[in-house]
């Protein structure tokens, strides 16, 4: 299975890609060494989850809004084109 060429640029689409790897496993698209590699990385959903919501847990504590779940940005925001 090949990965698409859109960006994973939020914890939402980094969750949904680590999804959908899982669901390529248990269809038998992907083989057992990539799986392996796969199923281990899976945990980082569940890190960037709690990360989220800690780093939501912070600006409120700021006095801030908290990102809706899902849409917190990852890295640098692009420059206005």
């Amino acid at each position: 299975m090949k990965a698409g060429t859109a960006s994973i640029d939020t914890t939402g689409k980094l969750r949904e890609f680590m999804a959908n790897m899982m669901l390529a496993i248990r269809d038998e698209q992907i083989n057992d060494t990539a799986a392996a590699r796969i199923i281990k990385m899976a945990g980082q959903i569940n890190e960037s989850f709690y990360s989220e919501v800690k780093t939501g847990k912070v600006r409120i504590e700021a006095g801030k809004t908290m990102h809706e779940l899902g849409k917190l940005p990852i890295g640098e925001p692009a420059a206005p084109a």
